[in-house]
């Protein structure tokens, strides 16, 4: 700084070249008072003495200053309070309202606190949550004022060529071809063919025609050409190997392929020296738990049926009651029943208790009793049924037949189809659908002729999938007819096989169709109504009285 021409300022401005400025209080160049509002013509004119040197004061017009001083915001600037004067504005005595770096934040302070333009700001704590232009990262800077978010990380993914990693700054998009190569001949696994240098970084082996030269496991032909990877492929060459279980010796086998399932039952031994595994071929041991859990096979001292206790080899049976299904008959044998073991053998002893009790009876009144049959063991377990009512009257016909040497072909006395009664609800199903139940007659009908005029003893039909309903006419049928009739598959596809049997099977007297043909025809007509017109009026009370008196018919009543 240098001293002006006045000899009592110093030149204000920065360093320059050219000569300094003349001193800019001179009275020649100060023409308005220290704030600027009022020119100095009109303070001489008021009586205000004049400058005659560069030090004697400005005089000052006495009103307020009213420069702007820095502190305020751009909506509402504060100015300077004091009355006119020379120098620099004193403080401000008010507040301003200071934003943040980024505007997201605001709070006020006092104006002598903001003594230059750093402190009109602060920084808040809020981070960017901005994507950067790589588009992988996020900006995460405190009170963030960038608008381009260029991200500062290195890419670091790794290059197509899978050796080496991307050393540019974070991207979008592909990285670039990696620009390192190498200078050795880069051959195939054979040597047949050859890349010359440079070879670029991540170029494969080339291509070969030739076939494998490589030592495989089997001695197979090699079918595959020179190839760059570890393993070779599978060799596919078909041969004959054993399943798992060594059960058959499987032809055109892939030689790649090791475990080998025959699909047969694997029928290996078990530990527990009873059973034979059920598990199809497999690998491994035949029991996943390593204990076996097969019902036991062992008959019981009772009633000779099998034990079926989970496997217990190392341990006695244990008590409990049989859940095998027999088949109880009568003594002639046309009741039949399927019952469980244990309940027929509890109903026999209570039949045989009764039995035991009569004959004790007798032996009170001095009669001789053989009870040696009564208490063996197979007496005691063979249960029957009891002959009812029908099975009696069945003998009474046999013997007419046999006393009046009836044959069996003529049957006048009904003795075959004394069994054949249609059940009601057989009645109530078969009124649903008539023509179903007629159809099906026929060919029940059909195959028990064919059965009795053939050389075969059975013959089975197959009807198609049908519902719950008609198969149910089916079960029931077959068992008028002494057909067998059993149900197979699953549902929707589950349909009925009923089998004729030579000598069992018999066609009934009369069809299910005709017994309801006739129960249709015999049914009284419906009465005729009796139209009464409105102007007859003169009927007595002795009419109404009858009308009353006459029961009403319900012509859907079905008796069977």
């Amino acid at each position: 700084m240098w001293d002006l021409k006045c000899g009592n300022h110093m030149c204000s401005q920065v360093c320059h070249p050219q000569p300094c400025q003349p001193c800019p209080r001179l009275p020649q160049l100060v023409r308005c008072c220290p704030c600027g509002q009022t020119p100095l013509s009109q303070l001489l004119e008021l009586g205000s003495s004049s400058r005659k040197t560069c030090m004697d004061p400005v005089p000052s017009c006495g009103k307020v200053c009213g420069k702007p001083l820095p502190c305020g915001s751009l909506d509402f600037i504060h100015t300077c309070e004091k009355l006119c004067h020379e120098g620099d504005c004193g403080p401000c005595s008010r507040t301003s309202v200071i934003s943040c770096r980024c505007s997201f934040r605001t709070k006020e302070l006092p104006c002598t606190n903001l003594k230059s333009e750093a402190d009109a700001t602060f920084m808040c704590d809020k981070r960017c949550n901005k994507k950067r232009l790589c588009g992988r990262h996020k900006c995460n800077e405190i009170c963030c004022v960038d608008k381009e978010h260029k991200c500062p990380l290195i890419c670091g993914r790794k290059l197509r060529c899978g050796l080496h990693r991307c050393e540019e700054p974070c991207h979008r998009g592909n990285c670039q071809t990696c620009w390192q190569a190498s200078f050795d001949e880069l051959t195939c696994h054979c040597g047949a063919s050859v890349i010359y240098p440079p070879v670029p970084c991540g170029t494969r082996p080339p291509e070969c025609t030739q076939t494998c030269a490589r030592v495989h496991e089997c001695d197979h032909p090699v079918y595959h050409s020179c190839h760059s990877e570890d393993k070779c492929p599978p060799c596919t060459f078909l041969t004959q190997k054993w399943c798992m279980g060594k059960h058959e010796l499987r032809s055109n086998i892939p030689c790649h392929l090791v475990d080998i399932s025959c699909g047969l039952p694997c029928s290996a031994t078990l530990p527990c020296g009873m059973h034979r595994c059920q598990r199809l071929c497999h690998k491994g041991e035949c029991l996943v738990d390593e204990v076996c859990k097969q019902p036991c096979t062992i008959s019981r001292a009772d009633c000779g049926h099998p034990c079926m206790a989970p496997c217990h080899l190392s341990s006695p049976c244990p008590v409990t009651a049989c859940k095998a299904k027999i088949e109880l008959q009568c003594e002639c044998g046309r009741r039949k029943e399927i019952m469980i073991c244990s309940e027929a053998s509890s109903t026999y002893r209570r039949i045989a208790a009764i039995s035991m009790a009569s004959k004790i009876t007798d032996m009170q009144l001095g009669d001789s009793v053989e009870i040696s049959k009564l208490i063996t063991k197979k007496e005691i377990h063979q249960a029957r049924l009891e002959c009812d009512e029908e099975c009696s009257a069945l003998e009474r016909r046999k013997r007419l037949a046999e006393a009046f040497h009836i044959s069996d072909d003529s049957d006048p006395f009904n003795v075959r189809s004394s069994g054949s009664k249609f059940s009601d609800s057989l009645k109530e199903d078969a009124r649903k659908d008539l023509k179903f139940v007629s159809d099906i007659e026929k060919e029940m009908e059909a195959l028990v002729e064919a059965v009795n005029k053939g050389k075969n003893s059975k013959k089975s039909h197959c009807f198609p999938p049908m519902n719950r309903d008609h198969r149910r006419i089916i079960h029931d049928l077959a068992q008028v007819y002494g057909l067998e009739s059993v149900s197979y598959d699953s549902e929707p596809k589950r349909n009925v096989v009923v089998t004729a049997v030579r000598g069992k099977s018999i066609c009934p007297p009369t069809t299910l169709t005709g017994v309801l043909e006739k129960e249709i025809q015999s049914r009284p007509p419906p009465p005729i109504p009796h139209h009464r017109h409105q102007t007859d009026k003169n009927l007595g009370s002795s009419n109404l009285q009858k009308i009353a008196k006459e029961p009403v018919i319900d012509y859907f009543d079905v008796q069977d």
